[in-house]
């Protein structure tokens, strides 16, 4: 099934055991969520949803597959980019907390409700975990970067002459 929208909900066990696939390109406009990350609202992603089990387990997953090309804004010169967007991830269904625990490592648990799976919800939240936490582009890519917590290396001497408070030293108090 090919379509321009996801089914509101579905039930997962169902949909693993019919061996269900859903195809679909969705516009931008479509994903409200998604798009407020965006620099544009133009562009499509083509989204692909197949269930299945895992044979010796039984455990019910959906492979999800996400592609397309957003604009981005580069956080470095503030300037849109596109961004190719290429994501793969295996959803596991689950109805309470405690079965997240038994998930497999491979994927990613989903909490599912009375009403079943939230499709668009699900598809929104791995789109919007595979955009970059901090997009870069071009020249900004190169900048020199440091980690939370770590300074450059600086010797004594260079500390010495940059610190602002040298001009005080010479201040006597009586």
């Amino acid at each position: 099934m090919s379509s321009r929208r996801l089914p509101a909900s579905i039930d997962p066990y169902k949909f693993a055991d019919q061996e269900k696939e859903i195809n679909a390109t969705l516009d931008l406009e479509y994903l409200d969520r998604f798009r407020k990350e965006l620099a544009s609202d133009k562009g499509e992603i083509v989204c692909s949803i197949k269930g299945d089990r895992v044979e010796d387990t039984r455990i019910t997953l959906l492979e999800l597959s996400l592609k397309g090309k957003v604009s981005l804004v580069c956080q470095g010169c503030l300037e849109p980019f596109d961004y190719e967007l290429n994501h793969d991830v295996i959803i596991y269904p689950v109805y309470s907390e405690e079965q997240m625990d038994r998930v497999p490592d491979d994927g990613d648990p989903v909490l599912v409700d009375d009403d079943g799976l939230h499709l668009k919800s699900v598809v929104e939240d791995e789109l919007i975990l595979s955009l970059p936490a901090v997009p870069l582009y071009g020249e900004c890519e190169q900048m020199e970067a440091y980690e939370s917590g770590e300074l450059p290396e600086e010797t004594i001497e260079q500390a010495g002459k940059d610190n602002p408070f040298n001009a005080l030293k010479d201040l006597k108090f009586d």
